[in-house]
């Protein structure tokens, strides 16, 4: 459990950082399958068919979810805070991101940790 907390951590994480580096002052990132999508534009990087990664930024600070469509429970990571959230989702859809606005653990407030 410690290696997966980890892994999945890192791969958030590392995910997020890197689109940071490339667009500084974006609020929402997405990426799915088919590529990535910001309110600036398009960023190369695509994920593994049905995976998904959201990532709000307000350019100092991050707040990202993963989840997969065949799976029944959502991710988080914030570059605030050390621990890895998570939460449940319904199996066969991506989880409802209309209410994660916020760009740090905030955004976790009712999740549990790993």
């Amino acid at each position: 459990m410690k290696i997966l907390k980890e892994v999945l951590k890192v791969s958030i994480g590392a995910v997020c950082v890197c689109l940071l580096c490339v667009s500084l002052a974006m609020a929402t990132i997405t990426c799915d399958s088919s590529g990535c999508t910001t309110s600036s534009g398009t960023v190369d990087f695509k994920c593994s068919k049905n995976v998904r990664i959201v990532c709000n930024s307000n350019g100092q600070t991050y707040a990202a979810i993963s989840d997969h469509f065949s799976g029944d429970k959502v991710y988080g990571v914030s570059s605030d805070s050390s621990v890895v959230y998570y939460t449940t989702k319904s199996k066969g859809e991506h989880y409802d991101t209309s209410g994660f606005t916020a760009s740090d653990s905030s955004a976790f407030s009712d999740w549990s940790s790993l």
